[in-house]
């Protein structure tokens, strides 16, 4: 049996062909694909002993326990971890494993709703990293004492997945020369890097469309303060994946998706606007890797020229990088394939302990 430890999700009827927030599409998928390898039971983060047996296998995030930082709440007791040890003297089930986004410096954010993130991850055996490879790669660059660095030969590496199939709507044109636009989606946090997309396009002949359910203001022209300069973008509100009107509007209106993040695991909201065939502006931590996406800098100035460049270019160099990205996009982020590495990483495990044992 594998013990799936997540936001103990529940499927529902035609949920497959539905796309859902990330968290629960990673849930989804899991069992869909897991269980067909193994008996699955899908769990939550917060459980405590879900089994006695040693042949089963608990694979999970790091217990997460949304908090007010402003009161003061009870110290959390299950944790998922400790609590499956098979013996007193053991600190977790034989067979268990973390699945996390991974970046070489968790947010404070992250770590405040956490409660023991620190013991989960020196206990576990492997820990399946979602994110670029470019945060497995800084990660072992670092040299301090982080538990980052500490745990870093646990690391194996797994691309965040997006379901390509559930945005059957994609670019099959481009917009003219001069009538270009863009999209930016997130829940605007520092680390999504915000303020350096709005000053990269300052200036420029375009315009930007925002979605975020973090920001309260209405929907239409807002205008924000910038290291002491006014840009003005469209602000769409919180959006829905799943609204058909939405990703028509957004296929038809939007050529270039825009993520300049200092240290996103892997932003879901890239991959999601790259299955519908929009051109990723994006810089490396931003987590997404494809030779056809457009790659920029924490430069403002040197990205004006990289996106009036990119703004200007023939629609035949676009159209051929919107198929080459969704291409890229089903294959690197299919969740078969990630799946069944997590899998074939988990039994090559668990075979190499026993070998270990036997001799």
């Amino acid at each position: 049996m594998l013990h799936f430890l997540w936001s103990g999700y529940n499927l529902t009827e035609g949920c497959y062909q539905r796309y859902e927030y990330s968290n629960l599409e990673i849930a989804k998928w899991a069992e869909y694909y897991l269980s067909q390898k193994t008996n699955f039971h899908q769990s939550s983060w917060l459980a405590g002993k879900v089994t006695d047996d040693p042949d089963d296998i608990l694979i999970g995030h790091l217990t997460w326990y949304t908090k007010n930082v402003d009161i003061e709440q009870p110290r959390l007791l299950r944790n998922w971890v400790t609590d499956n040890a098979l013996h007193p003297d053991q600190k977790c089930h034989p067979n268990t494993y973390i699945l996390f986004p991974w970046v070489p410096e968790f947010p404070p954010n992250w770590v405040q709703n956490m409660p023991f993130y620190e013991q989960q991850l020196r206990t576990v055996n492997k820990i399946f990293a979602l994110c670029g490879e470019i945060w497995i790669d800084k990660t072992f660059a670092k040299q301090d004492n982080s538990i980052q660095y500490e745990v870093r030969e646990k690391l194996i590496h797994s691309n965040m997945g997006v379901a390509s199939q559930n945005f059957p709507i994609k670019k099959e044109k481009f917009n003219e020369i001069g009538e270009r636009q863009l999209i930016h989606i997130s829940n605007l946090a520092g680390y999504k890097g915000f303020d350096v997309t709005c000053m990269s396009l300052m200036g420029l002949d375009t315009l930007l469309h925002v979605a975020s359910p973090s920001l309260d203001a209405d929907v239409g022209l807002f205008e924000v303060d910038v290291n002491g300069q006014g840009f003005v973008f469209n602000f769409l509100g919180e959006i829905n994946n799943n609204d058909s009107e939405f990703n028509h509007w957004v296929v038809e209106n939007c050529d270039f998706y825009i993520h300049t993040g200092y240290m996103d695991a892997q932003a879901t909201t890239t991959l999601e606007n790259a299955a519908r065939g929009l051109i990723p502006l994006v810089t490396p931590e931003s987590g997404f890797a494809c030779p056809d996406a457009i790659y920029l800098t924490f430069d403002p100035e040197e990205n004006r020229k990289i996106i009036e460049w990119a703004l200007n270019l023939p629609e035949e160099e676009l159209i051929k990088r919107s198929q080459l990205i969704r291409r890229y996009v089903e294959k690197e982020h299919n969740w078969q394939n990630i799946y069944d590495k997590i899998w074939n990483e988990i039994l090559i495990d668990i075979e190499r302990r026993k070998a270990n044992l036997s001799t």
